[in-house]
């Protein structure tokens, strides 16, 4: 078996040299093939390296992925929930195994490293196809994501994140504006999550907007928020001091159009700002590796 191999050297606390030999330990790969430098050579020894074109941003691990997909059976990518999602961007045709080694690593796509036999399954995930964006958590407009700095979660200004830099970012409010079909919800928010639904929510309708559209079996929910509520960041504190936070909510299962003056993020990596995109719901979007 071949084995292609991502390394996002920027992910979390950065790359845990001891977690990624033990997952390939339990591959027993034939070959590696990986990228140059931080990507992945210099945590092996004599694997095969395939060289690209370095931009030090999440274009790395698209580009990566596209090689990878040509030589390898199978794709690892160690990193976080964006990691994951650049590798899928990729649209590769072999299957991907996501090691998590990021921030909040709560993508339905992440395979544990302690992991037994492993099983090809395919992936629903929300598309942004004009910036050729994936989602497995959810795309969010708001003016703040969640980074790793010096070991400490924080939220980052996520229009500084965009552009390369990391600084503290501060909640705010903007300006939204969702449509599908003939229906259409804006005001001021602090967030707009468009997520995908699934049998968490059944049966608990105090979850509110979320509850009812599963129930009603829609796959995709979009919710904006009075208030900025970046989960990772959350104390009962600062919960306190938000409350009460009002949301709308809108159903949907093939696509919605969301306008934000603000940044809009795919699993956590900023992509967008101040424009509307189409997010569409795909089933099966991407092939990965789930253990048994």
């Amino acid at each position: 078996m071949k084995l292609g191999v991502i390394v996002n050297p920027n992910a979390g606390n950065g790359p845990d040299v001891e977690l990624i030999r033990k997952v390939i330990e339990n591959l027993k790969p034939d070959e590696i093939i990986t990228g140059q430098g931080d990507l992945g050579e210099i945590y092996f020894e004599n694997p095969r390296v395939v060289e690209i074109e370095r931009t030090h941003d999440r274009n790395d691990t698209i580009r990566l992925a596209k090689k990878l997909d040509r030589k390898a059976d199978i794709i690892a990518v160690f990193g976080g929930d964006g990691t994951a999602s650049d590798a899928a961007s990729a649209l590769p045709v072999k299957p991907l195994l996501c090691i998590p080694m990021g921030t909040t690593n709560v993508s339905p796509i992440m395979c544990r490293g302690g992991f037994g036999s492993l099983r090809v399954a395919e992936a629903d995930a929300l598309v942004i196809r004009e910036y050729n964006r994936i989602a497995f958590n959810d795309v969010v407009a708001g003016p703040t994501v969640l980074g790793t700095v010096n070991g400490k979660t924080l939220e980052l200004d996520a229009l500084a994140f965009m552009k390369g830099e990391v600084r503290k970012g501060n909640p705010g409010k903007f300006y939204g504006r969702v449509i599908e079909g003939d229906r259409v919800i804006e005001g001021i928010y602090g967030n707009v999550f468009v997520s995908m639904l699934d049998e968490r929510y059944l049966g608990k309708g105090i979850s509110g907007g979320a509850s009812i559209s599963a129930f009603a079996g829609f796959k995709c929910l979009v919710a904006c928020l009075s208030h900025t509520v970046v989960l990772g960041a959350i104390t009962k504190e600062s919960l306190r001091n938000l409350e009460p936070v009002k949301a709308e909510t809108l159903s949907f299962d093939d696509c919605v159009e969301l306008y934000a003056d603000t940044v809009i993020s795919a699993d956590g990596n900023p992509f967008a700002y101040r424009e509307e995109v189409k997010i569409e719901f795909v089933e099966r979007a991407v092939k990965i590796l789930k253990a048994d």
